[in-house]
């Protein structure tokens, strides 16, 4: 048996009507401790911790470096009940957040480490036994880094406070980069490309939407609403991810790499040619698997791929599919259901296969399309091929890094700080060290 928690696949704050559902995680029943913590991961709710980890400037504006462990006050921890679970607390009681965020990153990891083939190990592991998962409602972004993530809030103009840690998106967004850290790890010193961190976060966003895909009301809902036609605007094709400004993110898109050949400024939007072109690549497997179980014909699936660029042939694909979702409901589930997985193992064996220095998104195609030969023989190599082609991936490359971006972008951010780092950093003085240490927020 393994662990109950309570999970927003949507968090309220989007949809009122959303409630959290039970999952059971696989962590063995009665092996998490307060917080909640296990041997790999822990949860922590600082109590005056008013900044995140990364480069943080001293009293008299000295920078410095902040990093793991939080050794200041906690608020109390989230404790399991009598079987171990930590299904019984509800969004409203004490303890729920830490819960909350704890199962979420428990959930994506169960998923992905599946694809994987074995468990994650942190890239951080000569310096953290276990990662440090902060809850910080008082910042307005989230992060992964060196033993840490921790999730803000995102605050709006009519004054609410949205917490990240109710956003499943979010929280498996940030494991997409422990993930991608851990197994293809951090580019060595001047051979870091700029689809290096475009890659990043389209993995990252394809973490979020496989690890969604495993809960079977995601799957009921999206079918429900579309009938198979992928897409048309859905849950699957939309990202929530805040960073540090409300920014929805659709896999669903349109966008190539010419617009970024002559330059670029945030690498959330440079992410978006290959996440579009994984998404797609997603949804023509799905057409396959529907064509091959006898479910829509092969005239439908080319009308589907007419009707993505073709607003006029819409109306008549949505009609042919409502009318063969009607007729096999369960056939629709279950070919969507080998899709994703089909599209989880590539991702994770194309992760194996790629090395991080002068990375491209030319390679992530061709590592793909050697995966798919090793895995079913090249039957998917024409829809591999077409849909990277259709975004200029491999032929157009991201040009150089302009200004303008930087209030968004991860570049020279905390996530990819070592602790050795600190030695470039300017010597803080005796006085700005003591003032710092009586802030009690350096540590």
């Amino acid at each position: 048996m393994g662990t109950r928690f309570r999970l927003f696949v949507q968090p309220p704050f989007e949809d009122a009507r959303s409630s959290p559902e039970v999952v059971e995680v696989s962590s063995p029943a009665g092996s998490l401790a307060a917080g909640p913590a296990d041997d790999r991961m822990f949860v922590v709710e600082p109590v005056g911790k008013t900044g995140p980890y990364g480069v943080n400037r001293g009293p008299l504006g000295t920078p410095y470096m902040f990093l793991p462990p939080w050794t200041g006050k906690i608020l109390e921890p989230a404790a399991p009940d009598e079987r171990g679970n930590f299904d019984y607390l509800r969004p409203s009681v004490p303890g729920f957040q830490a819960a909350h965020v704890f199962g979420c990153v428990r959930f994506t990891l169960d998923v992905w480490e599946r694809y994987l083939g074995q468990p994650l190990t942190w890239h951080f592991r000569d310096h953290y036994d276990r990662l440090e998962i902060s809850i910080l409602p008082r910042w307005n972004n989230a992060q992964y880094g060196y033993g840490f993530l921790e999730v803000g809030s995102q605050f709006e103009r009519d004054g609410r406070i949205l917490p990240f840690s109710l956003d499943f998106d979010v929280i498996a967004h940030e494991v997409g980069h422990a993930i991608i850290f851990s197994v293809l790890g951090v580019p060595r010193p001047g051979t870091e490309y700029p689809e290096y961190l475009g890659f990043q976060e389209a993995f990252s966003d394809c973490v979020s939407l496989i690890a969604a895909m495993h809960f079977p009301s995601v799957i009921d809902n999206v079918l429900a609403e579309t009938r198979g036609n992928l897409h048309r605007a859905n849950r699957l094709s939309r990202f929530s991810e805040f960073s540090p400004h409300r920014q929805i993110r659709s896999a669903n898109n349109k966008r190539t790499m010419r617009e970024f050949a002559r330059g670029w400024k945030d690498e959330h939007e440079l992410s978006q040619p290959l996440t579009g072109a994984i998404f797609d690549i997603l949804v023509d497997i799905f057409h396959e698997s529907l064509v091959a179980r006898g479910l829509i014909s092969r005239a439908v699936e080319d009308l589907a791929d007419i009707a993505e660029f073709d607003p006029v042939a819409e109306a008549s694909v949505q009609h042919a599919f409502d009318r063969a979702f009607a007729l096999n409901s369960d056939g629709f589930v279950e070919a969507l259901l080998d899709a994703r997985d089909i599209a989880g193992t590539y991702l994770a064996e194309t992760l194996w296969a790629l090395a991080p220095d002068f990375l491209e998104y030319g390679d992530v195609a061709e590592t793909m399309l050697a995966i798919d030969r090793q895995e079913s023989g090249g039957q998917f190599a024409g829809i591999i091929t077409g849909n990277f082609k259709q975004r200029a991936i491999g032929k157009l490359h991201a040009g150089a890094h302009l200004k303008g971006g930087e209030h968004r972008s991860h570049v020279h951010s905390a996530r990819i700080l070592l602790p050795m780092d600190h030695l470039d950093l300017p010597k803080m003085s005796y006085r700005e060290r003591v003032l710092l240490s009586r802030s009690g927020i350096g540590q």
